[in-house]
């Protein structure tokens, strides 16, 4: 299944250490959140691999068509399952591990990188998740299991019109309550990243990547 995702792999300046999985969001492409890329690695650590999401929509592409928030939709599970195994043969393909890859997502990108790196299964979690202006998908057939989870970063726009501030907020609420190592952070933004957001995913990888799993009390 990973094979037939279209993906843009994008090298850092130094030679990659380890993977970035970027997951775009609806109506986006695999070329959306490349400009980002500099900001999250300012090292250029990373081989990081963007894939485009299977479904056209609109010009541009949709991992899942919605039944709304939080249950994501009919083709969600099979999207994570793609991701999972394009993760797989990717730090197969460049010799890297899995355990130390960080999966990060925007809207409905997040959404699959939040099930993607907590679900329930064997495969080795990542070292990190970093979800933007998204949620945390409840659907018939996802399970999770939030022993041992990778730390996450949960980022959302107080004035996001889409996928409305109370969606992140919960998300970390319920992750915080499981004790997974959660930071939320909430900004002045509408459905978009911003240098601020985009600063403080920079400083929260960094601890990660240093083997730090940063957590904050998250309210409920």
């Amino acid at each position: 299944m990973a094979s037939s995702l279209v993906t843009n792999v994008v090298r850092g300046r130094q030679e990659p250490d380890r993977l970035l999985l970027l997951i775009h969001g609806k109506g986006a492409d695999e070329h959306d959140l490349e400009p980002l890329i500099p900001y999250l690695d300012p090292e250029g650590r990373f081989l990081t691999v963007v894939p485009r999401a299977p479904l056209s929509f609109m010009g541009g592409w949709q991992w899942y068509e919605t039944d709304g928030i939080p249950k994501g939709g009919p083709e969600l599970i099979a999207g994570v399952d793609a991701l999972d195994d394009l993760l797989d043969s990717c730090c197969a393909e460049y010799g890297f591990d899995r355990s130390q890859s960080i999966v990060a997502g925007f809207s409905q990108g997040c959404a699959m990188a939040l099930a993607l790196g907590l679900r329930s299964g064997d495969r080795p979690r990542p070292a990190g998740l970093l979800g933007m202006s998204g949620f945390l998908p409840e659907r018939e057939g996802l399970s999770y299991d939030f022993g041992a989870a990778p730390p996450v970063l949960i980022q959302h726009g107080s004035a996001d019109p889409l996928i409305t501030a109370d969606h992140g907020r919960r998300a970390a609420a319920r992750l915080g309550a499981e004790g997974v190592p959660v930071v939320y952070r909430e900004y002045a933004m509408a459905h978009q990243v911003t240098p601020e957001s985009t600063q403080d995913a920079m400083a929260w990888l960094a601890l990660v990547l240093t083997g730090q799993r940063p957590a904050e009390p998250v309210a409920g």
